[in-house]
Parts: structure tokens; C-alpha cells; sequence
């Protein structure tokens, strides 16, 4: 069910318009602020943003492959810009995993916001010094944990 939900939710992505539109609000401070979150509640040691695939830290070994489950839209964009690939795979993959553990369902949240940038047309790009969402702003990554789990969150779904 899970990832049934996901699969139409990233598949119904314009790819055509993603990063043609200027992405205004807080949609990168929010997935920062939801990444903290989930590290503080399952008392994991922090990692980088870039290398955080949800699924993996809380028990799934399998492997994602996308090319399975998305149209060929979804892949030909990620053979042009694979800059967002790893989020997309991690939050598919977290789905598949919610499907089998529905103990881990809420932390499909955490991802919302970067793919809510990508709903709306926006782009973001993130290695392991920096999340960049194109024209909303740029987020450092040194100290990323202190600096966003304390922050208070920020509501979404008007963004």
C-alpha cells in the first residue's frame, strides 16, 4: 500500500517541469528539520543528509532499483540529472519497507518535503557539504544536526 502510494505520487511528477519553476519556501529547511527529528527519535548517531537512506538505518537490506517501479518519464530524467536520484530510490525504497514493518510509515515524512519540491517544479541538489533547493536557498551541512533538530516545523501543505 505504501509503496503503491509512492510509486503513483512520484510517477504523477511533471519530469518535464522539474526545475523550470522557482521553488519558494522552506521545503529544505523542513526536510532537514524531519531528518534531525528521525535521528533524535531512534537514537542514531546523525549522519549526512547525502548519505541518509532511511530504509538501510532502520533494517532493510534489500537493494532499490527504480527503473522497476517508475515510468520511463522518471528515468529519462534521472539519466539527464541524476543529482536526485538517491532521495527518490530511499523514499520508494522506505515505502516497500513501511509495506512489510508498518511500524516505519511515519517516516515516509521526512522525505515530503524535497519531493514536494519536486511536485511543484522546483529542483534541489545535495552532497555531503550542502542541500541546495534552486532559488529558495542553499543549506550548509557542517553541524547540520544541532542546527536543525530543535527548529520548530514548519506546515507544508500550504507550500
Amino acid at each position: 500500500m505504501h509503496l503503491e502510494k509512492a510509486i503513483l505520487k512520484i510517477n504523477n511528477i511533471n519530469w518535464k517541469l522539474v526545475g523550470e519553476v522557482n521553488e519558494k519556501g522552506d521545503l529544505g529547511y523542513e526536510y532537514l528539520r524531519r531528518l534531525a527529528q528521525f535521528f533524535k527519535e531512534k537514537q542514531l548517531k546523525p549522519r549526512q543528509p547525502s548519505f541518509s537512506n532511511l530504509a538501510k538505518l532502520l533494517g532493510d537490506e534489500d537493494e532499490m532499483e527504480i527503473s522497476i517501479f517508475c515510468n520511463s518519464d522518471v528515468i529519462e530524467f534521472f539519466n539527464r540529472d541524476a543529482s536526485m536520484k538517491s532521495v527518490i530510490e530511499w523514499y520508494l525504497q522506505l515505502a516497500r519497507y513501511a509495506d512489510k514493518h508498518p511500524d516505519v510509515s511515519p517516516y515516509l515524512c521526512v522525505y515530503e518535503p524535497l519531493i514536494r519540491v519536486l511536485e511543484r517544479g522546483g529542483s534541489f541538489y545535495m552532497n555531503n557539504v550542502g542541500l541546495e533547493v534552486k532559488n529558495e536557498g542553499y543549506y550548509p551541512l557542517n553541524n547540520w544536526f544541532e542546527k536543525f533538530v530543535n527548529k520548530e516545523p514548519i506546515e507544508i501543505s500550504d507550500l
